[in-house]
């Protein structure tokens, strides 16, 4: 296809279903004839990575001005080879992106008008449609807890204050649009019902 391609992110709270969504988003564009780059920050198996995956499961501790900077850290490391897939007509999909960052890190202390600052300072590459799932809190906490046990969890997923700022946060950005163009979807429906309105989503959004 000659099609220029589309970075595609879905974000939303612990337990919302990203990772099924991301997936079943990667497997219909990949049907429909695209070559599909999956991504999921924190991109665990790197290094930049598993220094947030030791941080979240608490094996030490930094101040928010290191989280800010690792995260965003994780992916301006592939600015370069996402801008050359998307030239290329490949679609990018994202489980967690800056969309994310900026989430996690207000609500740690890092003040939003310096996040976006740093994005513009590198020129960071928008999404062409950020698709947020919403879930409440309580179902957020109760998936966790089915998926991982609570002895699992990291420091975000078994803090329930936490959870309920993160909702609020998310809320807040998808309606304000900060950043890029968000989208909100229903994500205590059934998955398949998620995926049906994920499609009908990037049909009216994307065209495709």
């Amino acid at each position: 296809m000659n099609t220029k391609g589309k970075f595609i992110v879905i974000e939303g709270i612990e337990g919302c279903g990203k990772g099924t969504q991301t997936k079943f988003l990667s497997d219909f564009l990949s049907q429909k004839g695209f070559e599909v780059i999956y991504k999921k920050y924190p991109e665990y198996g790197f290094p930049i990575g598993d220094l947030l995956d030791q941080w979240l499961h608490k094996k030490f501790e930094l101040n928010v001005e290191a989280q800010a900077l690792l995260f965003f850290a994780d992916f301006i490391k592939d600015k370069e080879t996402m801008e050359n897939n998307l030239k290329s007509g490949k679609m990018v999909i994202g489980d967690r992106y800056f969309t994310g960052t900026i989430i996690y890190q207000t609500i740690n202390g890092f003040p939003l008008e310096k996040l976006l600052e740093l994005s513009n300072l590198f020129n960071l590459r928008k999404p062409d449609l950020t698709i947020y799932i919403r879930i409440s809190p309580e179902e957020s906490f109760k998936r966790k807890v089915a998926q991982k046990g609570i002895e699992n969890m990291d420091r975000h997923e078994a803090d329930k204050e936490f959870l309920n700022k993160l909702y609020e946060t998310y809320e807040k950005m998808a309606q304000e649009n900060v950043f890029c163009e968000w989208t909100v979807i229903d994500g205590e429906k059934p998955a398949a019902e998620v995926s049906k309105d994920i499609l009908e989503v990037i049909n009216k959004k994307l065209g495709i």
